[in-house]
Order: C-alpha cells, then sequence, then structure tokens
C-alpha cells in the first residue's frame, strides 16, 4: 500500500470514529482516558459520577458521614438530616430560651441559646436556679410562687386589731384592712376578741369559748305574777326574761295571794311565807259549836275552836 492509501485509510477510520462515537452518536462521552464520565471517578472517593451526587467534592458520596454544613454529605437527597441542633429564642437575655419558640440550625442564630428551661421569656430575672423573691412571679421557674416568702394576713372587719382566721391570704405587702393574726372569735363586733372584758351582752367578748361567763344574774320564774320567784325554777341572763323576777322568795308560786309580804289570814295557809301557819291568829279564834238540826242554834257540849 502506498503512503498516500494508508493516510487516506487512517484518516477514514478516525472520521468515522468520532462520528459514531461523539456526542452525535448516542453514545457516552470519553475523557482523555477513553472512558465514560458516567464511568469515571473524578474526586477519587470511590464512587463513580454515576453514583456521585457531587463528584468534584471527595467529601460527598453515598455512605459519607452527614454533617451540619448545609450540603448533602450522604447523596441520601436530604440536607444536614438529624446534625443540625435545636436553639431557642431568649427574648428577655437571661441565658434561657423560650421552650414555645426554637428552631433546628447548624450554628446558633442571634438571640437564641441552646436550653430551652425558661418559664417566662419576659422577664430577664425569671430563670431556673434564680433567687426567688417576693413579687409574684416564679423567679427560679420551680412552680410555685413566692414559696417560703409570702406573710399570712388576715382580714379585720370589725377593726379591733384581730383577724377573722377564716380570711388568710398569702401576699408580699400587707393588704388593707388586714393583720397579722387570725385570732379574733368574731370579726362583725369589735367588742369581741382574745383579751376582751368580758361583759353581759351575750357576746363572747374576750373569745375564750364561753358567753357572758361570771357576770349574768339569776332570774326566778314567777308563775302567779306576784312579783316573787320560784327557787326551784332559775336562769341565768343578762337581764330577767318574761315571767322571771330576781327573788327566789315564793313559798307557794301557783298563788297570787300568797308571798313575803302578804298578811297572814287565819286560813290554814302559810300566807306570809315566814314557815309558820296561821301563827299570832289563835286568839282572835271562834269557838263553834255544832248545829246538828240546822235551826241556826248549836249544841254546847260539842264545840270546835278555829
Amino acid at each position: 500500500m502506498s503512503r498516500f492509501q494508508h493516510f487516506f485509510y487512517a484518516s477514514c477510520i478516525v472520521l468515522w470514529t468520532a462520528c459514531d462515537e461523539g456526542p452525535g452518536g448516542g453514545k457516552d462521552h470519553t475523557g482523555d482516558s477513553g472512558t465514560p464520565v458516567s464511568q469515571q471517578d473524578a474526586d477519587d472517593d470511590g464512587y463513580t459520577a454515576d453514583e456521585d451526587c457531587d463528584d468534584n467534592d471527595a467529601s460527598i458520596h453515598p455512605g459519607a458521614t452527614e454533617l451540619c454544613d448545609g450540603l448533602d454529605n450522604d447523596c441520601d437527597g436530604v440536607i444536614d438530616e438529624d446534625v443540625k441542633s435545636t436553639f431557642y429564642a431568649d427574648v428577655d437575655g437571661d441565658g434561657f430560651g423560650d421552650p414555645e419558640a426554637s428552631i433546628e440550625a447548624c450554628e446558633k442564630p442571634e438571640g437564641y441559646v441552646p436550653n430551652g428551661s425558661d418559664c417566662d421569656d419576659e422577664a430577664a430575672g425569671v430563670y431556673p436556679g434564680a433567687t426567688e423573691v417576693c413579687d409574684g412571679l416564679d423567679n427560679d421557674c420551680d412552680g410555685d410562687t413566692d414559696e417560703d416568702l409570702a406573710e399570712v394576713f388576715y382580714s379585720d372587719n370589725d377593726g379591733d386589731g384581730y383577724g377573722d382566721p377564716d380570711s388568710a391570704v398569702e401576699a408580699c405587702e400587707q393588704p388593707a384592712g388586714t393583720v397579722t393574726n387570725g385570732d379574733d372569735c368574731d370579726d362583725t363586733s369589735d367588742e369581741a376578741y382574745p383579751g376582751g372584758t368580758e361583759v353581759c351582752d351575750e357576746l363572747d367578748n374576750d373569745c375564750d369559748g364561753e358567753v357572758d361567763e361570771g357576770v349574768t344574774t339569776t332570774y326566778y320564774a314567777d308563775y302567779d305574777g306576784d312579783s316573787y320567784g320560784d327557787a326551784a325554777y332559775p336562769t341565768e341572763a343578762c337581764a330577767p326574761p318574761t315571767g322571771y323576777v330576781e327573788n327566789a322568795t315564793d313559798c307557794d308560786d301557783s298563788n297570787a295571794e300568797v308571798h313575803p309580804d302578804a298578811i297572814e289570814l287565819c286560813n290554814k295557809i302559810d300566807d306570809d311565807c315566814d314557815g309558820e301557819i296561821d301563827e299570832d291568829l289563835s286568839k282572835d279564834a271562834y269557838t263553834w259549836y255544832m248545829d246538828y238540826d240546822g235551826d241556826g242554834f248549836g249544841n254546847s257540849v260539842v264545840t270546835k275552836n278555829e
């Protein structure tokens, strides 16, 4: 074969190959090595271009460790999965975040903290571990407000300086109309309080549980209305009840004609309640003669002195 014929033949082979394997020929493009690009490993990470989601970065390939860098390191189609951190808004700047305001991110955003343990993110003095002060807030976020700090006060409605034990209220400052004790037994009367002077007014003035002890008067029933009472029927009261008197000197409270000031009559009754019957009246007694026949004239033999 002549030199010209050999050149012509080689040229035709090259042209045919280029036309047959080039982009227009429907075959994979080859690199300088002649290997299809899809089967090449440009970043030398052990994965070819048809497996690798970024064949220009050796740290990105299937099975790689996912990093929080905004890239799909493991080529699973998800970016930064399971590697982001949770951050919480810290509006009051006390270093403790709002558990209801969180975001996922690789880096801590401005105004966020990595904890969500604040119970009030609008008060810088309220956070876990803060010193509890008496201000109506749960300063230390333990669920209790002003624990062991608030005082107990009691309403003093009658203004006697003693409070109603059933009206306790806890507060940091003493409310108007309250006192620090709950010792009053009657907060509707300023005449009843511990240590008060007991007077006969049907109140427990000294709050000892007894009413009018030692200051009542004994009264006695006067059933016959003669102003003299029966000692068998006494009662204690501040004033005489209806039908009662202060004395117990009647010896017969069923007969208004019998009482200590009555005039003794010759009637076989102790009219004057002195324990004697018809005393000093025997000298005025009459001699009576039996009148059997009823003619108005008696038998001188049968007599009776009364």
